[in-house]
């Protein structure tokens, strides 16, 4: 789950205080992390709500694709349960990503039709980036409801994805893939859709390669198009790597959950780590 990052030094750091300075008269906003069951629940109800956001070849920013493999060494059906589970724990981040779901399907498997909100933690960037400075600068008022409410308010707006499961096949017939794809709904920066196949490799060269009596493929395929061109910009200077990164996080920690190590992709080393 890929969402636009926060990357900006200490002058982006300054008009988010600004920001946050003036936003505390309101402490509005829907949060799923919330202390409060009312904003928990408008934050459901604003989820439920959410469109599907169509492609349009027409537009001015052109429909794009980004395709990689992720080489495991285990057998397809262990690493395709492995990825499941490690996509549904709600205790896992992929970087500074995090999931959130309907409190009703937090750690179930997910489901055909199921929305979610996939975030990037502004709090934790922040605590990343610059080493703890809300807490430094307003101690225990960083705690405050309204200053979470602001971090959270930021998070929904400017720095999520939102999306719905459309494609689901855990249980293939024999011979075919196992696969999860969900596609963007209205608040996302772009349209399209992320899918993940699982496959079993039975070329004989790359099995011997690898000297692995299995090894499975997983496949991502990322169907793109920017909503804005500030957005596209983004995009091309360094939002598409942030997406190969969250992905090659989801494979890597599938692959520990199986037992099994990352044998080889094509997303290149610089694209792998945060």
């Amino acid at each position: 789950m890929m969402a636009w990052a926060l990357r900006q030094g200490m002058g982006t750091w300054l008009v988010c205080v600004g920001g946050l300075l003036l936003a505390l008269g309101c402490g509005g906003g829907s949060c799923p992390t919330s202390r409060t069951p009312e904003e928990r629940a408008r934050w459901e109800a604003e989820l439920r709500a959410r469109a599907l956001l169509a492609l349009d070849a027409k537009a001015a920013l052109t429909i794009k694709r980004d395709v990689h493999d992720v080489l495991v060494d285990v057998d397809a059906p262990r690493f395709a349960a492995a990825f499941h589970d490690v996509m549904r724990d709600p205790e896992r981040r992929y970087g500074l990503i995090r999931v959130d779901r309907l409190a009703e399907n937090v750690g179930k498997p997910f489901t055909l039709g199921e929305k979610f909100q996939g975030r990037y933690s502004v709090e934790a960037a922040v605590q990343q980036q610059l080493r703890g400075k809300l807490r430094d600068w307003f101690g225990d008022f960083a705690d405050d409801r309204a200053v979470q409410a602001w971090l959270c308010e930021v998070e929904n707006e400017h720095t999520s994805d939102f999306g719905m499961i459309s494609l689901l096949e855990m249980a293939p017939a024999p011979g075919q893939d196992y696969v999860l794809q969900y596609r963007y709904l209205t608040g996302s920066p772009i349209a399209g859709s992320s899918t993940f196949s699982v496959s079993e490799v039975t070329d004989p060269e790359i099995l011997a390669r690898h000297g692995a009596t299995h090894v499975t493929r997983l496949r991502q395929v990322f169907e793109y198009q920017e909503q804005s061109s500030s957005f596209a910009t983004f995009f091309t200077k360094g939002g598409l790597r942030l997406h190969n990164q969250v992905v090659y996080s989801q494979a890597e920690q599938a692959a520990s959950a199986a037992g099994a190590k990352v044998l080889e992709t094509d997303i290149p080393v610089e694209y792998r780590s945060f």
